[in-house]
């Protein structure tokens, strides 16, 4: 279970990575905005923790120890949270519409002979995310127009 776990917020790490931050993506795709938020969270999170626990400690004393501490942990976990989301997204299939948005995607690097290895049958959206990379590195302005 708790492999299960670690492997699924590894593949959102990895997702997260992958997935191209562009402008012509956030109104199509919640990642955009996840990863955002994830980000920002990684670097908050651990600043709001430490000064809520001495916050809590200052005023409520050592009493209160395993509440502030309960809250700091609840505080880190936000980030990670993001990142379960993530990873299950990465795992999911394309639905239908996407599916033949990769494989035109696909078509138009072999057809422009960009090097890509593609997936025979089913793509999940952690391939859909390294297609988007590799087409917005590589491929002419012109493709982007033309789909956004």
């Amino acid at each position: 279970m708790s492999s299960n776990l670690l492997s699924t917020i590894q593949k959102g790490y990895t997702y997260s990575k992958n997935w191209p931050l562009r402008p012509e993506l956030y109104p199509l795709f919640p990642e955009c905005r996840v990863i955002k938020a994830t980000q920002f969270a990684l670097f908050v999170t651990p600043i709001i923790a430490v000064f809520s626990f001495f916050t809590q400690f200052f005023y409520l004393g050592e009493s209160f120890l395993a509440q502030s501490i309960a809250m700091c942990s609840l505080i880190l976990s936000l980030p990670i949270q993001g990142f379960i989301w993530l990873g299950k997204r990465a795992k999911s299939l394309l639905p239908v519409s996407l599916a033949a948005w990769y494989y035109q995607l696909e078509s138009k690097f072999i057809e422009q002979g960009i090097e890509f290895k593609g997936v025979a049958r089913k793509p999940t959206y952690l391939d859909l995310a390294s297609a988007l990379k590799i087409a917005f590195n590589k491929l002419d302005e012109t493709w982007i127009k033309e789909k956004f």
